[in-house]
């Protein structure tokens, strides 16, 4: 808007310029010109700077009135370049013996009143294009996907074939998917023969990374895996909720070899609440690496059953790197389509414009009454 009136004054200054050469009584052109481009440019910076400081958080309902901006500004060039049109001039005797110098307040008494006046009336023309600031609220995500992690715990979780070991391969593969994860409630099942629920589901992403990053081999008894268990608490904090999807992640490096409830059954009963559980298998081959067991711990087939039950994948990692890629295919295979909605609120401000426009015209008038007397 105020770049329009600067463009224009631009050129309208050019013009009387060029004008000017050719044509030697064309000054009072010159300086009105050059009057129209400070007070765009004026606008100009004073738009700018309203837009910085507002942050983007500042507009105008009805901006087509700032156009009216530019009678302002033609009644100052009017009144400095065109003043003694409107006025009869009075001879004086011996004027020429007065001397040749303009005072300062004689220039305040000529043209204060007129500037405060001028003012104010862009003031009230700001007022009319009913300034208003913006509030702009991001609503947290109302239905993403609930997703309950299971981290292995047991004593085996320890062997040296994943770096620096397969439980903080795990803890940095789980911390990494988390954070990829922004819009879903997540929660965290470590277990081993016992199972103790870390976290439950939550959108404080931060606060369930460091329960991760805290988890160590030892914090639930050690000995033997629990998976059928694991799987019913993880399940039973999936039940009751609302979301579009629900996912348990559980990663192991053994087979359910303590515990109460059969995996098997765990998992039909996940199935039955609509939860899809995808089974991680973190453990080498035997033989692959120096520090591979000489036995392959993992029951490859009970965790493709419970995959499969419940509609997810199973995976086998070898190595962190392939542990890292198995949940980056996750990621991309469980997508939440969100579409983040705002609430904009707009408070009319156009009252301090208004206000300090009265003002102005207050001031003027009292200049011009009671100070700055003009005497004909």
């Amino acid at each position: 808007m105020f770049s329009t009136f600067f463009l224009a004054s631009l050129g309208g200054l050019f013009v009387s310029l060029i004008l000017s050469v050719f044509l030697k009584r064309f000054a009072r052109a010159v300086g009105a010109a050059l009057l129209f481009f400070i007070c765009t440019t004026l606008l100009l910076l004073g738009g700018m700077l309203t837009e910085k400081l507002g942050g983007g958080h500042f507009s105008f309902l009805q901006p087509a009135w700032l156009f009216l901006l530019i009678l302002p500004i033609v009644i100052l060039i009017l009144r400095i370049f065109a003043g003694q049109a409107f006025h009869k001039p009075i001879a004086y005797p011996l004027a020429a013996f007065l001397p040749d110098h303009v005072s300062f307040s004689a220039l305040a008494n000529r043209y204060l009143p007129l500037l405060l006046k001028v003012s104010a009336l862009c003031l009230f023309i700001i007022a009319l294009a009913r300034p208003v600031a913006i509030n702009t609220t991001k609503l947290p995500p109302t239905q993403g996907i609930d997703i309950m992690m299971i981290i292995d715990g047991s004593a085996s979780m320890a062997n040296q074939d994943f770096f620096p070991n397969r439980f903080v391969a795990a803890q940095k593969t789980a911390n990494n998917f988390i954070s990829k994860r922004f819009n879903d409630r997540i929660g965290l099942v470590v277990f081993a023969r016992d199972v103790a629920l870390s976290a439950p589901l939550t959108l404080d992403h931060d606060a369930v990374q460091e329960l991760v990053a805290s988890l160590f081999i030892g914090i639930v008894n050690p000995q033997l895996t629990a998976i059928g268990d694991a799987l019913g608490v993880a399940a039973k904090h999936l039940k009751d909720s609302s979301a579009k999807s629900k996912v348990i992640l559980l990663l192991t490096d053994g087979s359910n070899n303590a515990g109460t409830v059969d995996p098997v059954l765990a998992a039909k009963s996940a199935a039955a609440y609509g939860i899809k559980v995808y089974t991680i298998a973190t453990a080498s081959p035997p033989g692959t690496t120096v520090f591979s067991s000489a036995e392959d711990e993992i029951d490859e087939g009970l965790l493709m059953s419970i995959a499969k039950e419940t509609g997810g994948e199973f995976y086998r990692a070898k190595n962190e790197l392939e542990l890292q890629n198995i949940y980056n295919k996750i990621n991309e295979l469980e997508k939440t389509d969100f579409t983040q909605t705002d609430i904009v609120s707009r408070t009319d401000i156009y009252r301090p414009f208004l206000l300090t426009g009265l003002a102005l015209l207050l001031l003027a008038f009292v200049l011009r009454k009671l100070i700055l007397i003009k005497v004909p």
